[in-house]
């Protein structure tokens, strides 16, 4: 068959046009593909800095008033905020006898892993804003901000865990003496602590009561000034956790295998209770993991234990016929640093 020369150009001007549009639609995708070049931060070691309440007060600075293109990884986008937090509106040298914690979540918006400053002066106001209505609620006496660490997830879910001290009634501390100077004296009064009439249960009792006492303790054997006439808080810088079967005590421990913290084999309908003696133990082991990891890890000058956590933990391991039930110990460890002037919202 006989094709003629315009069916021919025809043919050619569709080829063209099929080119010209698929160049075009391979750009448009290409320009939706291609994130934006954000200009990320390089990621913050706070040990560098040495003048970090200056260096918090000029990045607040900039974070309300600056348009700049900026952007910070998740973690340091989250530890800004957390020390931004405590310089506004925590107070660690203050009278307290009991501790309170409680969770705030917010959302923060992530785009490609990082955060954009304008969008993280969001989240710090968004986060101002819940902790303030946090503060709304306080019902016990005496009742401050103690700590509050940040933490950011991928998907932006952000969690604001806030510790509040307080004043218990004395009534309710009768039978607890826990003014103490030294590591020896906590250990030889712990008795004080540990009841004969109570029953700590592992999982409830035991581990809310090691949990009270190892934060109680903290705050009068770390030598902060109370009052101090300024305002002072604590910067998060590492925490680490303590678990069986890492720490083994070499000089014989009540628990299973030697442990450090509380172990047991959980056998069928197994229900374990901590004596008098056990929780001294705990109380002098656990303490002893805390202060003697910082010894060996300080990252920076005036870090102290800030936050103690006691978990519960059942988990088969290899070789073992029966289920292990263990107290895992986290401590959050902050450097103290004095607000002069007090921050601005320390009402």
């Amino acid at each position: 068959m006989k094709t003629s020369k315009s069916s021919i150009a025809i043919i050619a001007l569709a080829i063209v046009a099929t080119a010209v549009a698929f160049v075009s639609c391979k750009k448009d995708n290409e320009n939706n593909v291609n994130p934006k070049a954000y200009n990320v931060q390089q990621s913050i070691d706070f040990r560098q800095i040495e003048d970090k309440l200056t260096y918090l007060k000029d990045f607040k600075k900039k974070l309300t008033e600056s348009k700049s293109d900026e952007a910070f990884n998740l973690e340091d986008a989250a530890w800004h905020l957390a020390c931004l937090a405590n310089l506004d509106f925590c107070k660690v040298n203050v009278e307290y006898n009991d501790f309170h914690f409680d969770t705030v979540e917010m959302q923060v918006n992530v785009m490609d892993g990082v955060v954009l400053l304008s969008d993280l002066n969001t989240a710090y106001e968004q986060m101002c804003s819940k902790i303030q209505q946090f503060k709304k609620g306080f019902t016990h006496e005496n009742q401050n901000l103690y700590y509050i660490n940040v933490s950011i997830g991928d998907e932006g879910n952000a969690k604001v865990a806030v510790m509040t001290s307080s004043n218990k009634a004395s009534k309710d501390l009768e039978d607890h003496t826990w003014y103490f100077y030294s590591f020896y004296e906590a250990y030889m009064a712990c008795y004080e602590f540990f009841t004969s009439d109570s029953t700590y249960l592992w999982n409830t009792t035991a581990k809310r009561e090691l949990q009270r006492i190892l934060n109680l303790y903290e705050h009068h054997d770390n030598g902060i000034p109370i009052p101090g006439g300024q305002t002072m808080c604590y910067f998060p810088t590492q925490y680490h956790v303590f678990k069986y079967p890492d720490y083994f005590d070499p000089y014989g421990s009540p628990f299973f295998e030697e442990s450090r913290t509380f172990t047991a084999e959980a056998s069928v309908g197994a229900i374990f209770i901590l004596s008098n003696d056990d929780m001294c133990y705990g109380l002098d082991s656990y303490l002893g993991l805390g202060y003697d990891y910082l010894d060996d890890n300080s990252l920076c000058e005036n870090e102290h234990p800030v936050n103690w956590i006691v978990g519960t933990v059942t988990q088969q391991f290899d070789g073992h016929r029966w289920p292990t039930s263990y107290h895992t110990l986290t401590v959050e460890y902050g450097q103290l640093i004095t607000a002069n002037p007090p921050g601005p919202n320390d009402d």
